[in-house]
């Protein structure tokens, strides 16, 4: 780990800032991580150590000495999760089988996972109606009906609860986009609500400043543009751009507003919104070419070569603001890095500086307010929608989602129905609670007893391990009936041992009732007699 984080300190990795508050990093034993801070922070534990993408601890002993960005375990990675690297053909499939010695007893649960590599989206949709495939790790937005219609499948939100932001960045370095008026103009032009509607399948919300409003006091709801094409017109006019022949404008230097905007190949909601943004935009004489390609090469042109006009992109603005901090602070301004738009506004990085070492939630939603007002001032960005993102599963495979982050899930927890109804989670708590109701009741069993529960409850659990969830659920659930059972024994042993002293108390009362009434009875026959007596010697005497 300490290997994993001096790496940050030393070599500009994308995520380097987050670990910039470091001032040394201790291991006192091999157990113990003791790591010195500068100052305070109160972004290094949630986006440092806890964000999905900053939390992976590489091997030393494959990567000590070698140049990280090309050692060849990039590509056929070592780690110590659920699953373990087995292969990756090119273009096909990548597989990976259970890690046998995964810290996490019984689990994970399916043996392999497969991911395939398909080349387009309807080919993707026909294998997952079909059977050939369990996952869809993204449904398309324009497909999510298909989807609901498909027997035996069911969709799932993903990414949720990270405030993920689907925008258009500006090349804010490259003339005439270098001009906030035009990248101003190009705001107001938009209009989200007709995107998503049309193309991105009509789910999220309109998007209107760089952080979603799931960040709450960090968001300013009052930023951005409102969609108003007449506005756009005047401003364009008032830089002197005038429309040519072909109604584009071109500026006083003879550019015309011809701008690329590029998205990645095969994403037909992007290819869809961005026909819709060229018919906007043609409405203010601005000309868009839509153009896709491969996301490595896309990858390269935006961060590397900075060879773009306008392209779709999309982050996740959670669980802090300052995740965007290499997106929009000046400091990130370096190939290979996030902010390939290249804005740098002073004010901004002071301000973001100061809230790095601003421990006051309040104080630093109000300092985010102010930058994410300044920011879209400036414009860099065209904000279009907060995204709410669908994965789907074949019902035969349960356990989804696995978690927030999705991809970067573990899929640890996820069974197969086929192989066992019941759930893991449903065999592991009747162990459980097997284990400790045994613990609980030693001392009321005899030998013979402990030795016959025991031996189910070990059962269970080698089936458990085995993952026949069915078999461990059903042995454990024998043991469990067998402690009521003795339980049950016992319990009526007492209730007899309790009552027999109860009725035998009671049985010198039932006595003197008897001797009582038996002793009334006496009085009144004695009672009748004497009375005849006296009767008969008074008649006598008459």
């Amino acid at each position: 780990m300490k290997f994993t984080l001096d790496l940050y300190l030393t070599q500009p990795l994308p995520q380097s800032s987050f670990y910039r508050v470091i001032d040394r990093v201790e291991t006192p034993d091999n157990y113990t991580v003791v790591i010195k801070l500068k100052q305070p922070s109160p972004t290094f534990i949630p986006l440092a150590l806890a964000f999905w993408r900053n939390h992976m601890i590489i091997p030393r002993h494959l990567y000590e000495g070698t140049n990280i960005t090309t050692n060849p375990y990039n590509l056929r990675p070592v780690g110590s999760g659920p699953f373990r690297f087995v292969e990756w053909k090119r273009g096909d499939y990548i597989l990976l089988e259970r890690n046998e010695n995964y810290y996490k007893a019984g689990l994970p649960c399916i043996d392999r996972i497969i991911f395939k590599q398909l080349p387009n989206t309807e080919a993707m949709l026909n294998a997952l109606s079909t059977g050939e495939i369990s996952v869809i790790t993204l449904v398309p937005e324009i497909n999510l009906d298909q989807v609901r219609s498909m027997s035996n499948v069911k969709l799932f939100p993903i990414f949720t609860g990270i405030g993920l932001v689907l925008y258009i960045g500006i090349n804010t370095q490259k003339y005439p986009l270098s001009i906030k008026e035009v990248r101003q103009a190009l705001n107001y032009a938009i209009n989200k609500e007709e995107i998503i509607k049309l193309a991105l399948g009509g789910v999220g919300r309109v998007q209107r400043g760089i952080f979603s409003s799931e960040l709450g006091s960090f968001h300013s709801p009052d930023v951005g543009y409102d969609y108003n094409p007449d506005k756009a017109n005047q401003i364009l006019d008032s830089l002197g751009f005038k429309r040519g022949p072909d109604g584009i404008r071109v500026t006083p230097n003879g550019t015309k507003l011809s701008f690329r905007l590029f998205f990645t190949a095969g994403d037909l909601p992007r290819l869809r919104a961005s026909e819709i943004v060229k018919e906007q935009l043609k409405r203010i004489g601005v000309e868009i070419i839509p153009q896709a390609l491969d996301s490595p090469t896309l990858r390269e042109m935006l961060t590397v070569r900075y060879d773009f006009d306008l392209t779709w992109f999309g982050h996740a603005t959670g669980p802090d603001p300052d995740r965007l901090y290499v997106y929009y602070h000046g400091s990130a301004i370096q190939p290979g890095n996030w902010n390939y738009i290249r804005y740098n506004n002073s004010e901004v990085n002071r301000l973001w500086d100061l809230s790095r070492v601003t421990t006051d939630p309040n104080k630093r939603a109000e300092i985010f307010r102010e930058i994410e007002k300044l920011v879209m001032e400036d414009a860099p960005v065209i904000p279009v929608q907060e995204r709410v993102l669908y994965a789907a599963h074949r019902e035969e495979f349960q356990g989804f989602p696995p978690g927030p982050y999705w991809y970067a899930n573990h899929m640890e927890r996820i069974w197969w129905i086929k192989g066992s109804l019941r759930s893991p989670w449903e065999a592991k708590a009747a162990i459980i609670n097997a284990s400790q109701s045994l613990s609980m009741a030693l001392a009321t069993l005899s030998p013979n007893d402990v030795s016959r529960i025991r031996s189910l409850i070990d059962q269970a659990n080698e089936s458990y391990k085995g993952g026949n969830y069915d078999r461990a659920y059903d042995l454990a659930s024998q043991a469990i009936n067998q402690l009521r059972s003795q339980a049950k024994a016992t319990e009526t042993s007492a209730i007899r041992g309790t009552i027999t002293p109860q009725i035998y108390q009671q049985s010198p009362q039932i006595t003197a009732q008897q001797d009582y009434t038996i002793l009334i009875a006496a009085f009144i026959i004695i009672a009748i007699v004497v009375g005849a007596a006296i009767y008969l010697i008074m008649r006598r005497r008459k």
